[in-house]
């Protein structure tokens, strides 16, 4: 009985063995969800990438000017109220006029925009169809809650452009972020 036994064990084993080389390893779907943690960028958007030593003069350049546009025509701090962001007594939520004078500033860029925490509050982007300004379906750069938690500015390089991501501080607390996307010089 013992050997019988022993004989259907290893006959099992045998064949299991030999199945195993001849199965197919399954697929792995490709998925369309992000990982935890990350945001999802549209279909066909470039990937962002640290911008290199070389454009730090380049992300001080756009920051400059960038302040000095924001201190010359709006006076007063910064001031959030949920997602409602005000500088002195003008509120931009819906006026898009800081996006606007930045734009100025900046020939060919890519856009404009401010977020308060994972809202685009703001943006200088158009549709084209309609003319409304676009805030919703594009993901939110991890960079944003980046500058957002250390308060430094930073930049990336995406498709020939440098894009600056400026902190909006009040007190010394980082309230919103304004993005830039010029050429890479």
């Amino acid at each position: 009985m013992f050997k019988k036994k022993w004989l259907i064990s290893l006959t099992i084993m045998a064949l299991m063995v030999s199945l195993a080389g001849c199965a197919k390893k399954p697929e792995v779907p490709k998925t369309t969800t992000p990982p935890a943690g990350t945001s999802q960028l549209p279909e066909g958007h470039p990937t962002d990438t640290s911008a290199q030593p070389g454009n730090k003069a380049t992300q001080a350049v756009v920051e400059t000017k960038i302040n000095d546009v924001l201190n010359k025509n709006y006076p007063g701090e910064w001031k959030v109220a949920g997602t409602t962001l005000s500088k002195g007594s003008y509120t931009e939520n819906g006026n898009y006029k800081i996006v606007d004078d930045v734009e100025k500033q900046f020939p060919d860029t890519m856009g404009v925009s401010i977020f308060v925490g994972e809202e685009r509050i703001s943006s200088s982007v158009k549709q084209q169809d309609t003319g409304a300004r676009v805030l919703k379906g594009y993901a939110t750069p991890p960079a944003v809650g980046e500058v957002m938690k250390s308060g430094q500015s930073t930049s990336t390089v995406s498709s020939g452009y440098l894009k600056v991501y400026v902190p909006l501080k009040s007190g010394g607390k980082t309230v919103a972020v304004l993005t830039v996307s010029t050429p890479q010089s």
